[in-house]
């Protein structure tokens, strides 16, 4: 299991104990020092701190990656094959739609359903949704198709 940007660790908590290892990522040294206190003994996780990007997996390494709060689409556009077949990805992040009320927000960090149904081609989407109210939030669920 990958958490993308893992911050305290959102993917791990909604990943629960069904993974092993766990491989936790972030560009911030003071993030993973607080995740792994808080963390602290959960000995399945491998913290890094690293761009999450400039880290070469190998394929079909994850059973799922998880990315809250964090949106890169040439990372994301890496994942169909770094996910292994009948494994999952789980995102909720900014949407396009959050530049509205948010003009400051850098577009990279925003996504639509429609670029990330592009990225995941012939996957099962379990979800694709944009939150009706501020902040405007996009979820979307995808599994890796087994054939």
């Amino acid at each position: 299991m990958l958490d993308a940007a893992a911050g305290l660790g959102r993917g791990i908590a909604t990943a629960g104990p069904a993974f092993h290892p766990v491989f936790a990522v972030d560009i911030s040294d003071v993030a993973v020092f607080r995740a792994r206190n808080y963390w602290r003994d959960d000995s399945r996780i491998r913290w890094i701190v690293a761009d999450v990007h400039s880290i070469l997996w190998p394929h079909g390494f994850f059973g799922l990656v998880c990315a809250f709060g964090f949106t890169h689409l040439p990372f994301f556009a890496r994942l169909p094959h770094l996910i292994a077949p009948g494994g999952m990805f789980l995102y909720e992040g900014f949407s396009k739609r959050q530049i509205t009320v948010k003009p400051s927000l850098n577009p990279e960090w925003t996504a639509t359903g429609e670029q990330m149904r592009e990225i995941f081609p012939g996957w099962e989407i379990l979800t694709c949704e944009e939150s009706a109210s501020q902040p405007f939030l996009l979820r979307f669920t995808a599994i890796r198709p087994t054939f």
